[in-house]
């Protein structure tokens, strides 16, 4: 059948099976899945695209929030039970059943021993046998693909409700850790909701274990009994185990929270890291965690291996058990029947414990990720501030995490009304608009806000990768008038008209092709065109020069938004007497509120000042670029790859020889049984002989766990991520990350990790155990029954094309799904960051919408997915069913020549086959889709990497640079191939010891010097020399280590102060403490915690620490990009007082927004065009007719 257009499917023709034309699937499609063999051959022809799956029936929808109701009155793992009552009764129902048809097996195998012992042996009551056998056969496979289809529903139903209960509680909570939140998403959910995809199984397989004791018992009598004392005592020792198995996961997750969180402050801050010559710290310190991680996997791997061989070699214990007390206790003698009746249902009985572990397992790592997912949604929600008309504050204290951060605040603002808030460093400024928004406890005191608030971050600004338009609009209707209106005012025009694609110019992860300055505008502009009626202003002006700062003012908060209420925490004092009132904050207080004419702190404090006008490199309008995806077969080079990251094949080879003497063992005790059967006089010696070959043997499974998992699957893993991190540290900014989603990287770290930690060796083990046993069993049947060897061909010719229809089709769905969940962690991350102004702009519904086709997107490749699981479990069934009739068909042709004990032992082995030929199919495809995230890690091994690190020249550069002097020599520097230049032949000549500032307009290229002198972006065509050596010849790390950058955005990361002023520990601790002194940060202990990503301190906390890392640093060029940009004047005056007296014999470079600092440089640089348009000192250049004066003049 071939797919039909989407455009020609209605929403009501497919509730149940979306996969076909208008017209509904009848009975017979329904029953044997042919709905499903579109797919199959479709994918046979091309490469299977998500626009060749159709949309999801409405109940696997994400919309569906039944999980969201129940979790108001039950706990999560009750509330999944509730929201899917329905469809788990229904595969219990129908589980249960398939076990029972599961059990008839044995009362056939009775029925025909019985037959094949008889004097007179009609072949119409074979015939009989035959057809009720395999009616009943084929009955039961067709209920499991019922089943299978059931549980497929119940695990999309549930990913998809808990991965929205998740998102919800993004939203909604007031601190949810950042790297948990990620981890939650990608590993927890999917362990709780993987434990529903057999459901039926689940539920079966006690039900089946009971029975299958029960029939024992009718064949042995009390001899069963024995047999499950032996039962009993593994039962308890498993419960020992599980418990110990549970205790190394919870362990296990919690190191994997801790890897994931580092590695994504590692990935996320990575331009200023490279600067700082980092990368070794941070590859270090993931690499520690990592081993710890490893550790803890190598334990679980050993206690898993342990209990193991409790759970394989049960049956065969239990066995021995009830033949012993049988013969020996009841003096009874084996035969046939009762022989292998019993070892029949014992097999069923092994087959139900062997899942045991599977179960347990699953349920131990449902369970913990339960817990944790549970204390995820316990963190309490935001309380939603009482309504009010502006904002009124009456003696309210706040706080956050326990740390009070705002005491005795009291505000009652006017409608329309202008207000600035300033204070220094540290004194509560922005934390007062979080208070406003909601964001704190209020601790005391009372608060009403009006619910019409927009709010406009500035040096944490938060955008979307998306179109610049589109982060502009946020979820609005485009409104051409008001916007035009809205970019002018925000002096947004002339940024707009410099991109290639004007506002439709996609914008980086983060707003990564944007500067400081154009995100802090692009966010302003956000908040005016959202035209709500009061508006935060978290210090917008702080990354703009005098010029647009004075634009700005005058034309969007004095004019476009007059009619108002504006809080505006600023910096730039000079600005205050447009104001209404103004509100002083120190130290979590308000400590003064009046109008500008009687502020008593405003002379003393206000400077005039220029700030930083932005860059902007031009950049395509596709900037972010698709994930790779690969076609066709799993390359065999992968396999070989991941076998050579193991250290080669001989534990591969062990492994086999291990299954392989493992199931010589088990058919030499299974044939010394059927001896037992028929020559009961030397019972003794053949049960000793069975007990050495069956309960000996079994230790060789454990064995195998040991060399697959331990030492195999470890060293890979550890091979594999330690190159993923070394790749990722050494890959360019601009042609790597700049392109990249973090979110994308972090899905190789997180979910693409933990399959290569535990699934890829899990089923390569399973494949190698599966097809020992398969083998077995066709070895068997051919031992006796010679005649089947014409039949095998022709099954394995059909199992062969069955596997390769699957394999296509399941391939490249499963790579489509690993693609569909990169955006998915994108969204939730993005979300997790900007959880805050997302709230404010009252976006929740709409966020909450793209989550849900994210979902949508996901769940229906999931649903093809599984729905050819159903196909092929089916299809193997009933082809295993074909061969059990063609066996029993040559037993009843044969039934002269055949003893009862042979057509037993026969029988006993090939019962089971289709179990075997399903777990073996889908263990491959298992392996297949597992090892694709081998595929997808190796992606990112290979990337082109920086140039080298360290030059053999770098050791006779040891007192390099001694005079600091720098030139640029006809420089031309683009950030990508196929984007044109941003600096276009720069020429200039610094002396050493000298300070220069540099000036100019947006896209200048002032910032882009920095980046080629660091060479974070390789120049293409001219020569930079630092101390007359040309830089392109010196290794990165020698280079980097010569210079220090302080940042316009500032890295901390969560650890203590000492560790994020000296992570290398190059630094005493008292030297450590006079850098804080000097920045005045006193205050802060060396030891004192910072939290994420300096959650826990203020952004100009966070740029003094940055300072003080260039104080303890030493170098002898310093890069002030914008460096004091976050902090107050009087503040900025004291740093700039601190250089002029600290920091001497050094070159310093300063992209300045305070028009004094770059006053009393040495040398001003005013960059035009990309080109070094004037160069000399302020005071002369301002006495003539020059592009500085030009921009001074501008400024009044």
């Amino acid at each position: 059948m071939e797919l039909q257009p989407l455009n020609n499917l209605s929403q009501s023709s497919y509730t149940y099976f979306p996969a076909l034309s208008t017209k509904k699937p009848g009975f017979f499609s329904k029953t044997f899945f042919t709905w499903v063999k579109s797919i199959l051959d479709l994918s046979k022809k091309k490469d299977v695209t998500v626009d060749d799956t159709y949309p999801l029936p409405d109940g696997e929808k994400a919309e569906n929030e039944e999980l969201t109701k129940n979790l108001k009155k039950h706990k999560l793992f009750w509330a999944i039970i509730r929201s899917n009552i329905k469809l788990i009764l229904l595969s219990v129902f129908l589980g249960n059943v398939c076990a029972l048809l599961d059990l008839s097996a044995p009362l056939f195998i009775d029925w025909l021993i019985s037959y094949i012992e008889s004097d007179e042996k009609p072949l119409m009551t074979g015939i009989y046998i035959l057809s009720s056998f395999s009616i009943v056969n084929i009955l039961n496979q067709i209920l499991k693909g019922k089943v299978k289809f059931n549980d497929m529903l119940i695990e999309i139903r549930v990913k998809n409700s808990l991965s929205n209960a998740i998102y919800m509680k993004v939203l909604k909570a007031s601190k949810p850790p950042e790297g948990l939140g990620v981890n939650i998403l990608e590993v927890d959910a999917e362990k709780i909701y993987s434990v529903f995809i057999d459901l039926g199984l689940f539920i079966s397989c006690p039900v089946q274990a009971v029975l299958s004791i029960y029939l024992i018992y009718l064949q042995v009598g009390s001899a069963i009994f024995a047999g499950l004392g032996v039962m009993l005592m593994c039962l308890v020792l498993s419960y020992f185990s599980s418990s110990l198995l549970e205790k190394y996961q919870t362990k296990l997750m919690t190191i994997k929270d801790e890897r994931i969180e580092v590695s994504s402050q590692f990935l996320g801050n990575i331009k200023i890291i490279k600067a700082y010559v980092w990368e070794n710290f941070f590859k270090n310190l993931i690499h520690d965690i990592r081993k710890r991680e490893l550790s803890s996997l190598k334990s679980y791997h050993l206690a898993y291996s342990a209990s193991s061989y409790l759970f394989w070699s049960t049956p065969s214990i239990t066995a021995a058990s009830v033949f012993i007390y049988y013969t020996q206790i009841m003096g009874e003698s084996l035969n046939p029947g009762v022989t292998f009746v019993t070892l029949t249902t014992l097999i069923i009985l092994q087959d139900s414990l062997q899942v045991f572990p599977y179960i347990l397992t699953s349920l131990i790592l449902c369970f913990v990720s339960i817990k944790r997912v549970q204390k995820f949604l316990d963190v309490s929600d935001l309380s939603e501030l009482p309504k009010g008309d502006t904002v009124e504050i009456k003696n309210c204290s706040f706080e956050c995490e326990g740390k009070t951060l705002l005491n005795d605040i009291s505000l009652n603002l006017k409608k329309n009304e202008f207000i600035a808030i300033v204070g220094p460093v540290g004194s509560g400024k922005s934390s007062l608009l979080n208070a406003i928004m909601g964001e704190l406890k209020v601790k005391s005191g009372e608060i009403r806000v009006s619910d019409q608030i927009a709010y406009a971050p500035s040096l944490e600004s938060w955008l979307q990768n998306d179109s610049l338009r589109n982060n502009i609009l946020f979820g609005k209707p485009y409104n051409e008038s008001w916007y035009s209106k809205v970019i002018d005012a925000c002096s947004l025009a002339q940024d707009i008209n410099s991109l290639p694609d004007k506002d439709l110019t996609e914008i980086g992860e983060k707003g990564i092709n944007l500067s400081g300055g154009q995100k802090a505008r692009v966010c302003l502009a956000r908040a005016v065109y959202a035209d709500k009626e009061i508006y935060l202003l978290d210090d917008p002006l702080s990354s703009v020069d005098n010029f647009v700062a004075s634009s700005i003012m005058n034309n969007c908060f004095l004019n476009l938004l007059s009619n108002k209420t504006r809080i505006l925490v600023t910096h730039r004092l000079n600005i205050l007497d447009k104001v209404d009132r103004i509100i002083v904050l120190e130290d979590g207080k308000i400590s003064q509120i009046s109008e500008p004419a009687s502020l008593s702190i405003q002379e003393s404090l206000i400077e005039k000042d220029n700030s930083k006008p932005q860059e902007i490199p031009h950049e395509p309008k596709k900037l972010i670029e698709d994930e790779e995806k690969e076609s066709g077969k799993v390359s065999s080079k992968v396999y070989k790859d991941y076998f050579k990251f193991s250290g080669g094949y001989t534990i591969l080879v062990l492994a086999c020889i291990s299954i392989v003497l493992w199931t010589a063992t088990r058919m030499s005790g299974d044939i010394v049984l059927k001896e037992w059967s028929s020559n009961p006089s030397d019972a003794f010696t053949l049960l000793v002989l069975y007990l050495c070959l069956r309960i000996g043997g079994d230790i060789l499974i454990p064995l195998r766990a040991i060399l697959l998992n331990y030492i195999l699957g470890i060293r890979a893993s550890q091979a594999i991520h330690d190159k993923m991190i070394e790749s990722f540290s050494r890959a360019p900014v601009n042609l790597f990350y700049d392109v990249t989603p973090i979110g994308r990287i972090l899905n190789r770290l997180s979910k693409d990790m933990d399959e290569i930690d535990g699934s890829v060796p899990n089923a390569i083990g399973y494949i190698i155990v599966l097809l020992g046993e398969t083998g077995a069993v066709i070895l068997m049947a051919l031992i006796y029954i010679p005649y089947l060897v014409f039949a095998l061909p022709l099954f394995i010719y059909f199992a062969l094309k069955i596997k390769d229809a699957y394999l296509g089709a399941s391939r490249e769905l499963t790579r489509l799904e690993a693609i569909s969940k990169s955006p998915i962690l994108n969204h939730f991350s993005e979300t997790l960051s900007g959880a805050k102004l997302i709230r404010a702009f009252k976006q929740t519904e709409n966020f909450h919408a793209k989550n849900y086709n994210l979902l949508n997107k996901n769940s229906k490749i999931l649903y093809w997915l599984g729905a050819c699981e159903c196909w092929i479990n089916l299809y193997l069934g009933l082809l295993s069913s074909a061969f059990i009739f063609i066996l029993l068909f040559a037993i009843i042709m044969l039934r002269n020549d055949l003893s009862a004990a042979t057509v037993g032992l026969c029988l006993a082995y090939v019962v089971p086959l289709p179990i075997d030929m399903h777990y073996l199919i889908f263990d491959w495809a298992y392996l297949e889709n597992s090892v694709i995230s081998v595929e997808r890690a190796e992606q990112y091994m290979n990337i082109p990497a920086e140039k080298p690190s360290q030059l053999p020249t770098d050791k006779n550069l040891v007192r390099w640079p001694e005079n600091p002097s720098i030139e640029f020599r006809n420089v031309f520097m683009k950030y990508r191939p196929d984007t044109p230049y941003i600096l276009k032949g720069v020429n200039f000549k610094i002396e050493g010891s000298k300070r220069i500032g540099f000036v100019g307009r947006t896209g200048s290229g002032k910032s882009s010097v920095f980046l080629a002198l660091l060479r974070i972006v390789e120049i293409d065509k001219g020569i930079i020399f630092i101390d007359g050596v040309d830089i392109s010849h010196i290794g990165l790390d020698k280079l980097r280590s010569a210079i220090t950058l302080v940042p316009q955005d500032p890295l901390v990361f969560s650890s203590t102060l000492r560790k994020n002023l000296d992570p290398c520990q190059l630094k005493s601790d008292d030297e450590i403490k006079k850098a804080l002194e000097e920045v005045n940060l006193s205050k802060f202990s060396i030891d004192h915690d910072i939290k994420g990503s300096g959650s826990n301190l203020s952004a100009g906390e966070k740029q003094l620490i940055s300072i003080a890392r260039a104080m303890l640093a030493n170098t002898k060029v310093i890069l002030f990009d914008e460096a004091t940009a976050g902090v107050d004047q009087e503040s900025d005056h004291e740093i700039q007082n601190l250089i002029k007296g600290k920091i001497f014999g050094c070159t310093i470079l300063t992209i300045a927004h305070r028009l004094i600092t770059v006053m009393e440089n040495d040398f001003i640089i005013v960059m035009q065009d990309g080109i070094a348009a004037e160069i000399g000192n302020p005071e002369e250049l301002l006495q003539k007719d020059s592009l500085f004066r030009k921009i001074k003049d501008q400024i009044h």
